[in-house]
């Protein structure tokens, strides 16, 4: 059974602004994220969920697709990810099988 990746990531972070686009050992976060998402034989495709054009510039750069940039109401401190997530399986061609990274 293959499975999309969803991999949430905002601009905003009140913990550590800007943290997707952090560099950690060379690459920044989302790299790290995508690339383990690339390795696994379980994953036959990756959506990264954004509100920011450099972090879907990135991610589309490592093979990841960006269908749209998310909406301002998903993108807050107090948006949920449930939210996310149900607007996504909305928005997009069918998903059977998904996986939160």
């Amino acid at each position: 059974m293959k499975y999309t990746a969803i991999i949430p990531a905002r601009e905003g972070s009140k913990g550590i602004p800007g943290k997707n686009l952090k560099i950690l050992c060379g690459k920044p976060l989302i790299q790290w994220t995508i690339e383990i998402a690339i390795k696994s034989t379980f994953i036959d495709k990756i959506i990264v969920s954004t509100d920011s054009v450099l972090i879907a510039k990135i991610a589309k750069s490592l093979g990841a697709e960006v269908p749209f940039l998310r909406p301002k109401e998903l993108s807050s401190d107090s948006s949920k990810i449930i939210d996310v997530i149900s607007y996504y399986l909305n928005e997009l061609p069918k998903i059977d099988n998904f996986i939160l990274m």
